[in-house]
């Protein structure tokens, strides 16, 4: 008997995957768009509690081999979902505390 999507969503809910969380985190880089709902773009997370999700996502932020606009990414969790908002695909003015020089605010 196959698996329905819900019983799929639920046993990758409950494993771990080394490197999950960077790979997505490129993809969604990658993609150009200026936000997502992590826990719908990705199966594999979607059965997760967002503050696991939330801690995957900055982990992979800090990794030293991140992408280099990682650094512009914000992880939001609302109602127990995560979202990647890509403050620089956005055009929203970005924090000093990105780690964004002036001469990069201005050309964003």
């Amino acid at each position: 008997m196959a698996l329905t999507p819900d019983q799929i969503a639920s046993l990758l809910a409950s494993t771990r995957t080394k490197g999950q969380y960077a790979e997505f985190l490129g993809e969604f880089l990658a993609s150009g768009e200026s936000g997502v709902n992590a826990n719908e773009q990705w199966v594999a997370i979607s059965g997760k509690k967002a503050t696991t999700v939330k801690q995957g996502f900055e982990s992979a932020k800090d990794k030293k081999d991140a992408p280099d606009d990682a650094r512009y990414v914000k992880v939001l969790v609302s109602e127990d979902q995560v979202y990647l908002i890509n403050l620089k695909a956005a055009g929203v003015d970005l924090p000093a505390e990105s780690g964004a020089t002036e001469g990069e605010q201005a050309a964003a």
